[in-house]
């Protein structure tokens, strides 16, 4: 976006004709509209740094608008105009990298609730959607609540206390500091630790890098907010250090301690050739290209991720890819870590990733297709367990398809994946419960994901298509399923609810689905127009997320 102000602009004009222009080329009425409410708001409040100079400030904020998504003016509430003011100061704190990360906290109101409603979640139907880049659908949660102080007289608590009912102070924390990947799964679990809920989030990332982060909560028990902001800082600092210094004595030693043990797989880069970039995932580059003269994907670290804790995840990935060795587990060629630039080569698989293969099928894809692609994927989630490996980012576009469309888990991860969140460990749509709610979790949580691609083997359709991915975990945490298919194979439908039971001691293992969709697919094979490609065994590949 073009952050200047076309030159001969009168201060009647609003906004600037150029942006002016481009709004109306794209119906964007009430995005403008929402910035000269906003000044006009300001200026009758009196707001000194306003109407000391309006043109000037006018510039200012049309720059701020500029700088964030469309979906920041939709959420904002004109009667609390001043919080522009606000947004914009911490941002420009944010730009001082010795003042990053940048925490604010306020105090907005008190609200009554039973006893027994404290960790439940609100209905997912009340929650709104935002825009991470201004392109990728990411999370907002959940009721609208006005933002006015109102304090609460000591009779009133007691009198709420008498009729069995809790008072909760709800407070607003606003986070700010450079965007990376996984940011907003640290910052969830950050206020999980200090024993916040999240009632609401906004999630935005700037044109220029920059997050603006507001979350609304509750579980702080008192008005006040310095011991919440020190809680939060302290709780970043010993439980996050990416949050405040990226890079860290511990992680540099667990850099060294990594490469050594990795060892001799350092690839020959003058036999390597890089031919054209395939996929991007969250921070780095896959290409297709040629080792030795075999067909291999090669993945890239990228050079604006490259910092100690991007490096640690990088080097975890190969360790895993080369402690394994499976039929249904992606083939690792080897490594290079003792250059600038890391690179890993796998194998080569030529048909996509299966999320979009699935995107493309007009039709849902025929039974035998289904069991095929789900006995492979289970074979392979089955030697990761028995090696205690826990995936936990198991997703359709995490497999990959070979020739004669064979299921298979792979590095990349599509740019365009609807849902896919550019801030967390695993995805909000596939994830178990006890990952979204942060309790302890191990390779049961794998099980669920494999039941939301099972039913998208099924439908060939995006899970919670109709929700943002914070609202379809918001839903899976009070107990919401995806709707199966009335016509289902059912053994298949049994399984699948099985497979995403809210208790995870209930869940099968991947050796037992993998003997039940074997014995579904046996008497398909025997069907006398049902054989085609019976003779193919799928198989499932390892992806970078898989963790000892």
């Amino acid at each position: 976006m073009d952050d200047g102000i076309e030159e001969g602009v009168g201060e009647s004009s609003w906004p600037p004709a150029a942006a002016a222009a481009a709004d109306s080329a794209g119906g964007g009425g009430g995005y403008t509209d929402i910035r000269k409410e906003i000044f006009d708001r300001l200026m009758a409040k009196g707001i000194e740094e306003v109407v000391k100079d309006p043109p000037a400030f006018r510039e200012q904020l049309h720059r701020h608008f500029e700088r964030l998504p469309a979906s920041y003016s939709i959420d904002l509430d004109v009667e609390k105009a001043e919080d522009v003011l606000l947004h914009r100061r911490i941002l420009d704190e944010c730009a001082d990298p010795d003042k990053r990360p940048v925490f604010h906290v306020r105090f907005l109101r008190c609200i009554e609730a039973p006893p027994d409603s404290q960790d439940k979640a609100q209905d997912p139907s009340t929650l709104r959607e935002a825009e991470i880049g201004g392109s990728e659908p990411c999370e907002r949660m959940m009721e609208d609540l006005t933002l006015e102080r109102r304090k609460v007289a000591d009779d009133s608590e007691a009198s709420s206390a008498r009729r069995g009912v809790k008072i909760l102070y709800i407070h607003e924390i606003i986070f700010s500091m450079v965007d990376k990947t996984k940011l907003l799964a640290q910052l969830s679990a950050l206020l999980s630790e200090v024993g916040l809920n999240i009632r609401e989030a906004h999630v935005f990332s700037t044109t220029d890098g920059f997050c603006l982060d507001v979350f609304v909560v509750d579980g702080w028990e008192t008005e006040e907010t310095d011991g919440l902001l020190q809680s939060l800082k302290e709780t970043a600092a010993r439980n996050h250090a990416s949050l405040s210094n990226p890079t860290n004595s511990a992680a540099s030693e667990r850099i060294l301690e990594l490469q050594e043990q990795i060892g001799d797989s350092n690839v020959d880069r003058s036999f390597l050739q890089v031919g054209e970039k395939i996929a991007s995932g969250s921070s780095g580059d896959l290409f297709r290209g040629t080792y030795h003269g075999m067909d291999v994907a090669i993945k890239f670290l990228r050079a604006e991720h490259v910092n100690d804790s991007s490096k640690v995840e990088f080097l975890q990935e190969i360790m895993i890819l080369k402690s394994v060795n499976h039929d249904n587990v992606v083939r690792f060629y080897g490594a290079c870590t003792k250059q600038r630039k890391y690179v890993i080569v796998t194998e080569y698989m030529p048909g996509g990733n299966l999320y979009d293969f699935l995107r493309k099928q007009k039709n849902t894809l025929d039974l035998t297709m289904v069991l095929r692609i789900a006995i492979g994927i289970s074979k392979g989630m089955d030697y990761l367990h028995q090696n205690n490996i826990v995936h936990r980012d198991l997703k359709t576009a995490n497999l990959l398809l070979g020739s004669d469309h064979i299921a298979d888990f792979g590095v990349s991860r599509h740019p365009s994946q609807e849902g896919d969140m550019t801030a967390e460990t695993g995805t909000y749509r596939w994830m178990a419960p006890e990952v979204i709610n942060h309790k302890p979790y191990d390779h049961r949580a794998d099980v669920f994901s494999f039941a939301i691609v099972l039913w998208e083997l099924v439908t060939s359709k995006i899970p919670y298509e109709n929700l943002t991915p914070l609202q379809a975990a918001l839903g899976v945490r009070q107990g919401m399923r995806l709707d199966i298919p009335s016509g289902l194979h059912p053994p298949l439908s049994k399984l699948i609810q099985q497979c995403w039971n809210e208790n995870p001691n209930v869940r099968p293992s991947f050796a037992e689905i993998t003997a039940e969709l074997e014995d579904m697919l046996r008497p398909l094979h025997q069907a006398p127009n049902s054989s085609k490609g019976s003779n193919r065994q799928s198989k499932a590949k390892a992806h970078k997320k898989s963790q000892r």
